[in-house]
């Protein structure tokens, strides 16, 4: 090999090292970026199983687990542009746990729930303007707890959870503020579920994970207001072409750029992972980073600005007041 020759080698050498070694860093700058960062804690007591809803860039947590058998009327703003907390007026109904939220225009709605003793079934509907609940409409179905609402449109949606006798459901329930009426929706969802999780993304609602006969169910489903879509479910199969296992109960959400993230949660024990969903592709990843507080379960989320807010929850017998802002940008 003459020098000349032996010169180019070196040079295309040393060039493609450069390239490898600059996008190597790159990728390891990119992994080591810190999507979660640790804000504003929630002013009142530690807590799980709150109830929450988002009105506008204001989230608000209600209601709660504080100690074993010790439970939270108290409700709280959390603006998540400054980041303050403001303590609002307290839930009228029994302290509770285990509730559900959802929000239509500025009004916001708790109601089921577990008090110690017994599920329950009543409804409460609280007016951001004037800082005031309202009772409505006691809920028509059977009076559960772990259930999973969200709203669509100018309507609410209620369904899944399990009895004061640990009975599992899988149907539906449509709210109309209108009329102050609910009615019984068709469900095609193959498994009862306690604790599921739920994201809505374009006016369409993602149901999936919960636990039934001791067993995490995989089916997952997508909801337009007027009928159920079984999609692929949420634990991949061997002949897919990607590897996930969302599989879990008492996981918290978010939707943020369009996407959905699926936080925390327990399967069987108590998970710090985080999955992303792109509705438009029908995937999941892992590739953000991971929780950076405490794992827990039972959490309460917000989103807001191309961010997310996860607060409170539990890990076993320890109950959480802090709050983290979750930005991506994997």
């Amino acid at each position: 090999m003459n020098k000349k020759n032996w010169l180019m080698m070196l040079l295309t050498f040393v060039v493609a090292f450069a390239t490898f070694s600059s996008c190597k860093k790159s990728d390891e700058e990119a992994n080591e970026v810190d999507e979660w960062v640790k804000v504003s804690a929630l002013d009142g007591d530690p807590r799980s199983a709150a109830a929450g809803f988002q009105i506008g860039n204001i989230g608000y947590i209600s209601t709660g687990l504080i100690g074993a058998n010790d439970r939270a009327q108290d409700t709280w703003a959390f603006n998540t542009q400054s980041g303050e907390w403001i303590k609002k007026a307290d839930f009228p109904g029994a302290k509770r746990n285990e509730a559900v939220g959802f929000a239509i225009g500025n009004q916001g709605f708790v109601g089921t729930g577990f008090d110690g003793n017994s599920a329950l079934n009543d409804f409460y509907k609280f007016d951001q303007t004037t800082n005031t609940w309202t009772k409505i409409a006691d809920f028509p179905g059977e009076a559960r707890y772990g259930a999973v609402a969200f709203s669509i449109g100018n309507f609410g949606y209620v369904g899944c959870g399990t009895t004061s006798n640990d009975k599992n459901l899988k149907d539906f329930y449509k709210y109309d503020p209108a009329t102050n009426k609910w009615e019984s929706i068709t469900s095609n969802i193959v498994n009862k579920r306690k604790n599921p999780f739920v994201f809505v993304i374009n006016n369409k609602a993602y149901i999936g994970g919960g636990v039934d006969n001791n067993l995490f169910v995989e089916d997952f489903y997508e909801f337009d207001g007027q009928k159920f879509t079984q999609l692929e479910d949420i634990k991949s199969k061997s002949t897919s072409s990607s590897t996930y296992n969302v599989t879990r109960k008492s996981a918290t959400t978010m939707v943020i750029n369009n996407l959905g993230y699926v936080v925390g949660g327990s399967n069987p024990s108590v998970l710090s992972s985080i999955w992303e969903y792109n509705p438009a592709t029908k995937t999941w990843n892992d590739d953000n980073q991971v929780f950076q507080g405490s794992a827990r379960e039972s959490a309460v989320s917000f989103s807001a600005n191309g961010a997310g807010f996860v607060v409170t929850g539990k890990n076993g017998t320890s109950r959480y007041d802090d709050n983290w802002k979750f930005t991506p940008v994997k």
